[in-house]
């Protein structure tokens, strides 16, 4: 087990922001996150909007063997900041960078044993851990803000790489009559279960692992997909989630860099239209619905 990580930070544009994390994670980086540089105050110019920040501070945890010079080589002229961090401090360090975020007209993501700021509005209690998805990065921002805007009551809900579980609980919490989340990490399903169970999913939340959960749950399809992953593993899964669709069924994909959604959309196009409607920070969102 590592007992420490390299935590190095750099500040950039919001629109450099998924070159940025593109390179550390070229470096090995366990995890990368973003919050505003110097703690600004995040950007919310009308209600609805993905949140954003004028300028954003990127940190990565990296391998500690990893020499400090090809770190710097990486990012030529830029001003990075190195410190040692050990495992153990990943919570603390979540807790103190992380605050409650409004994503669309209602859904509030608040860390856990923070208060909503709005009695009236739906929130969420997250604690990720190191599992993907606290709603500070755009690719899950997009999701949750078209989530937000989705009607969602009484429907059934698939959130295909969960991660945190933010999309499937969100999900739920907006109203869904029940959200299946899969993820072949372990300890993303760890983090779903708990998250899960501090919101109050009870049995409207579901999770396992593709080869566990999927083959059960086909016989009855999904009127929402959702998948926050890369682009590669999109392409090769768009024929697999074909499965889970039927007419009408809302789709929304991230976790894709604007050069990439071609490829994507070309891979979905046989059963699902899809198009940009959202773009964030280098990352685009892709939704549709499949045809009657």
């Amino acid at each position: 087990m590592t007992e420490r990580w390299l935590q190095a930070a750099v500040n950039c544009p919001q629109a450099l922001v998924a070159g940025v994390e593109a390179a550390f994670e070229s470096l090995g980086a366990l995890v990368t996150w973003t919050q505003g540089a110097d703690d600004e105050e995040i950007l919310e110019p009308e209600p609805g909007a993905t949140p954003l920040w004028a300028a954003v501070r990127v940190t990565a945890l990296l391998p500690p063997t990893l020499p400090r010079e090809q770190v710097l080589a990486a990012f030529p002229g830029a001003q990075l900041s190195f410190e040692w961090v050990a495992d153990r401090d990943w919570d603390a360090e979540w807790r103190r960078t992380l605050k409650p975020l409004r994503f669309g007209q209602r859904l509030w993501i608040c860390p856990a044993g923070q208060a909503c700021p709005d009695p009236a509005g739906v929130s969420v209690l997250l604690e990720p851990g190191l599992a993907f998805g606290t709603g500070t990065h755009p690719t899950t921002a997009m999701c949750l803000v078209w989530l937000d805007s989705q009607p969602l009551g009484a429907q059934r809900v698939l959130d295909y790489g969960c991660g945190s579980g933010i999309l499937a609980i969100g999900a739920v919490a907006l109203g869904a009559r029940e959200a299946v989340a899969v993820d072949i990490d372990p300890q993303a399903l760890s983090a779903t279960v708990d998250n899960a169970t501090r919101n109050g999913c009870g049995t409207r939340l579901t999770t396992g692992m593709p080869v566990e959960l999927l083959p059960a749950a086909r016989a009855d399809c999904f009127d929402v997909l959702v998948a926050n992953i890369l682009s590669g593993p999109l392409v090769r899964l768009a024929p697999e989630l074909r499965r889970f669709g039927q007419a009408g069924t809302r789709v929304a994909l991230s976790g894709i860099l604007a050069e990439q959604a071609t490829e994507v959309i070309a891979a979905f196009q046989p059963w699902v239209p899809l198009a940009i409607t959202d773009e964030q920070g280098g990352w685009v969102l892709l939704t549709g619905a499949v045809p009657h």
